[in-house]
């Protein structure tokens, strides 16, 4: 049984979440080399501030990709024991 995992991530809501996620994390990170490089406490709030966030969106989008697979595992199999 194999699922179509281009299919899974063609959902809406996976790609807006990748679409918001990836340049927060980016952010994030850049936010926390720089403010390390510069000693700059304000880079360093706003890598306080994003991080959350860039993780919720990476536990989200985990957690809903799950759901798809599943879901498309359970559609599998109800088919192929439908078919028999």
């Amino acid at each position: 049984m194999v699922i179509d995992k281009k299919q899974i991530r063609s959902d809406r809501w996976l790609k807006m979440m990748m679409r918001t996620g990836v340049p927060v994390a980016i952010v994030s990170i850049l936010c926390l080399w720089l403010g390390q490089l510069m000693a700059s406490p304000a880079l360093g709030s706003v890598f306080l501030v994003t991080m959350p966030i860039a993780l919720l969106i990476g536990f989200i989008y985990n957690i809903r990709y799950v759901m798809l697979a599943l879901r498309a595992r359970r559609q599998a199999a109800d088919s192929s024991s439908n078919h028999e």
